[in-house]
């Protein structure tokens, strides 16, 4: 390992040992970065073209179109926030300089955990408005009222929000574990992250009662909805599991003496960090995942399969010619064009 230039304070701050800056940046970390901007970038393109789907289709009622475009808005911010985390990480590891300040990387991190905390609650939200559908059968898909909808994803937002404003709150006064690179530190603490979880994890049991209960009585406008909601509850397990590994490391660490938490941070999540980035995977997959999901409703698979060109079954022009011919070799069947035009023609022959 090299040595640490003592000419440049602003290194100094934010690293440990004698790293250098690309070694702050593990060659593991390296590798699954790389992965991740690749999925990262998949994500974001495929969330715009079904914003621009659900946009499009009539099928489906204006609140539930709005809360499925929030959640893709959410995955496509998520993905644009995990970049401008990950490349200045990859510039430092590939080029030895770092090229961000605190205050960008904190944005960052700040504009990641907001959309996080949003897309939590897209499984709650759907199922809410869901319920109030249900509820509200007699007029409600009849209606194209939209406050509901608003309300739902104005919570959703607000709760994320409020998830950052936390977090900085209960920052304040308190030393991080120890000093990385801007845009490795953690501008969040385990005690607010463990509340925010718990928080989520019980409005998402609630919907999963909902849920249940709505399937059990064969609710329509759920079924065709299922892959999207499995999904969605898939990913809740997941995130919960992968974040509460991690509020347990620091809340393991920051009992231990001062002296002793960098061997332990090391020890256990690696130099690099490398074990919270499992999350970081499997958050980027259920945002490519949702959009799968949402292929499964008959109308929105069409319309995705539209964008490709190959939306109808087949060709007219291959298709057999099914008109039934008379005697007299006329068409005995006809489209509704058609059959009006015999009926005229057929008065214009009785009244010669």
């Amino acid at each position: 390992m090299s040595t640490v230039p003592q000419n440049r304070p602003e290194y100094n701050r934010f690293t440990t040992g004698n790293f250098s800056l690309d070694e702050m940046v593990t060659t593991p970390n390296f590798i699954i970065f790389i992965f991740e901007l690749f999925l990262c970038f998949i994500a974001f393109f495929i969330n715009l073209m079904f914003i621009t789907i659900i946009s499009n289709t009539t099928t489906l009622h204006r609140n539930l179109r709005i809360l499925l475009i929030s959640n893709c808005v959410a995955d496509a911010i998520y993905a644009i926030s995990r970049y401008m985390i990950l490349v200045p990480l990859i510039i430092s590891y590939l080029f030895n300089i770092e090229i961000t300040t605190t205050t960008y990387c904190w944005l960052a991190k700040s504009l990641h955990h907001w959309v996080l905390g949003a897309s939590g609650l897209s499984f709650f939200v759907l199922v809410m408005e869901r319920s109030l559908a249900s509820f509200l059968y007699q007029s409600y898909e009849t209606q194209s009222c939209y406050q509901s909808g608003f309300i739902l994803t104005g919570f959703q937002w607000s709760y994320g929000l409020l998830i950052v404003v936390a977090n900085q709150l209960d920052l304040m006064g308190t030393p991080r574990i120890y000093p990385r690179l801007p845009c490795q530190i953690e501008y969040s603490t385990a005690r607010a992250i463990g509340v925010f979880v718990a928080a989520g994890f019980c409005l998402n049991i609630v919907a999963v009662l909902t849920f249940r209960k709505m399937i059990s009585e064969n609710v329509k406008s759920i079924s065709l909805l299922v892959p999207v909601i499995v999904v969605m509850i898939i990913s809740n397990i997941v995130s919960t599991l992968t974040i509460s590994v991690n509020v347990i490391v620091y809340i393991f660490v920051r009992e231990t003496p001062e002296s002793q938490r960098i061997s332990v941070m090391t020890l256990v999540t690696g130099r690099g960090n490398e074990i919270s980035q499992i999350y970081d995977i499997c958050a980027v997959l259920c945002k490519i995942a949702f959009c799968w999901a949402i292929r499964s409703h008959p109308d929105l698979h069409k319309k995705w399969k539209s964008l490709f060109g190959n939306s109808k079954i087949g060709p007219k022009a291959d298709r057999p010619n099914l008109d039934v011919m008379g005697l007299d070799g006329k068409k005995l069947t006809f489209t509704v064009i058609e059959e009006t035009q015999h009926h005229f023609d057929s008065l214009a022959e009785i009244w010669k």
